[in-house]
């Protein structure tokens, strides 16, 4: 049983995540999303799927919303409508707001909503345009897949003959990773969001946020993530229960909602088939997640940080026991044929998450880096336009730059943790390989796997 204390470090650290990935970056103090956090779907037979329905008025010229909840490693699905058939462009940013490189109109349409398919590390922003803000209804869905491990391809293939007992092609390779439970990882995850946790800290600041305490900020930032962040204007938020209480016509549902948003008799209509639209297409999206591998052509990476591609390079593994077979979630199928399965089940489902946390590893890396070059960037083009003296913004670019070392040393330092339980999970292998036959596996495989992952997951920068 996990301690109080990783509990608690496990809480701190996922809401630490969150507030430095907020929004993209700005220097704007006046801009402040509404947070769009996806709930788990409770319902039978939507297990590990996540969503959320929002419903508001169009207030202003601009209206910010950013989205957490969700990993890289779940499809997400962003639906966009303009309920009375006011014209919308919407965009998705994710370093910087006016980062409008996947910009879609609501009019482009037959029922005037934009849909997005996207995989991300991070929150991510939603921006919304109109040129003539008159209070019409909106309304955002977003719903994410459940957890899918299915792109890294199994490097496991069937030991020839005279490779079992050690006088055949020992150029074979071998691949696998573990940890030995969930403590490993969640020191990763710790030690980056402590130094990206600096630079929301940081960014806060140069947003007029104020104090002489730094711990405060931070405790202020951790127990109450989402106080800056709420965008005036209102709306209405819905789980995915929620609204398919109101699908089914449940009545104190529809009247909550009408009577949240203050909506007009002529809008109800409005309301109700826009949400019969918004169904469709969730259904839609639902029946499109069986076929989990074929998606990653269709949800690519909101930007060049996040990646679906099996590393190059990526050596083979000959293996007693190569027919084990995972699922699309990349989790291995419990019913096995064949007396090797039993051995090598749990060795093997080790393995392959221990293949997708280096992933996440090297991902959260990428983008957290890209994060903060883009806001030194920023920071370096307009702080005089934001009233940030050249002075002041030399002080706190440093700063941030000297959280990106702490970020890299933390990398670092569980890099070299995960390379340990890789190896561990490596000689379970080796005893299931040894017991039906296979002779020094490691020693004549394994170790070929093994220096491939400490090459490819080494921090290069």
């Amino acid at each position: 049983m996990r301690s109080l204390t990783f509990w608690l470090l496990s809480t701190v650290l996922f809401v630490a995540i969150s507030p430095v990935l907020a929004q993209p970056y700005t220097l704007d103090k006046s801009i402040k999303p509404i947070e769009l956090n996806l709930k788990e779907d409770t319902r039978k037979g939507h297990e590990g799927e996540k969503g959320i329905v929002f419903v508001n008025r169009v207030t202003d010229s601009v209206m910010y919303h950013y989205v957490t909840g969700h990993s890289m490693f779940q499809f997400v699905d962003v639906l966009v409508t303009s309920i009375d058939g006011s014209p919308l462009r919407v965009s998705l940013n994710q370093d910087q707001w006016n980062d409008t490189n996947n910009e879609k109109r609501t009019s482009s349409s037959s029922d005037d909503t934009a849909n997005f398919k996207l995989r991300a590390e991070g929150s991510f922003g939603i921006k919304i345009e109109s040129d003539d803000p008159t209070n019409s209804l909106y309304s955002i869905a977003v719903v994410a897949s459940p957890v899918t491990k299915a792109y890294l391809d199994s490097p496991f293939r069937k030991i020839k003959d005279n490779e079992i007992a050690g006088d055949g092609d020992t150029d074979a390779r071998d691949s696998d990773g573990a940890s030995d439970d969930g403590d490993s990882n969640l020191f990763l995850y710790i030690a980056l969001g402590v130094a990206l946790l600096v630079i929301g800290v940081l960014a806060g600041k140069l947003m007029g946020k104020k104090g002489r305490n730094s711990t405060t900020v931070l405790l202020l930032l951790i127990l109450s993530p989402l106080s800056g962040f709420a965008q005036s204007g209102g709306g209405t938020y819905l789980t995915m229960e929620e609204f398919e209480q109101y699908k089914l016509g449940v009545e104190s549902d529809h009247e909550h909602l009408l009577r949240k948003l203050e909506i007009l008799e002529k809008e109800r209509a409005a309301v109700d088939k826009s949400f019969k639209d918004i169904n469709a297409n969730i259904a839609k999206i639902r029946s499109l997640w069986d076929q989990a591998k074929s998606l990653y052509n269709q949800y690519s990476g909101l930007s060049n940080c996040i990646d679906a591609r099996p590393p190059q390079g990526s050596p083979t593994i000959p293996s007693i026991c190569a027919e084990i077979v995972l699922d699309e979630r990349g989790e291995p199928i419990e019913e096995q044929d064949g007396d090797c399965a039993s051995c090598f089940l749990e060795a093997r489902k080790k393995f392959n998450d221990m293949r997708y946390q280096f992933e996440r590893l090297a991902t959260i890396y990428k983008c957290t880096k890209k994060f903060s070059d883009a806001a030194i960037a920023f920071g370096d083009n307009v702080s005089g336009v934001h009233g940030v003296s050249g002075m002041a913004w030399q002080a706190e670019r440093v700063k941030i730059e000297r959280s990106v070392v702490e970020l890299q040393q933390a990398y670092d330092n569980k890099y070299a943790e995960m390379l340990q339980g890789l190896a561990d999970a490596m000689m379970e292998l080796n005893v299931c390989e040894a017991k039906f036959g296979v002779e020094d596996w490691y020693d004549r495989f394994g170790y070929m796997y093994f220096e491939f992952m400490k090459e490819k997951y080494a921090r290069k920068d």
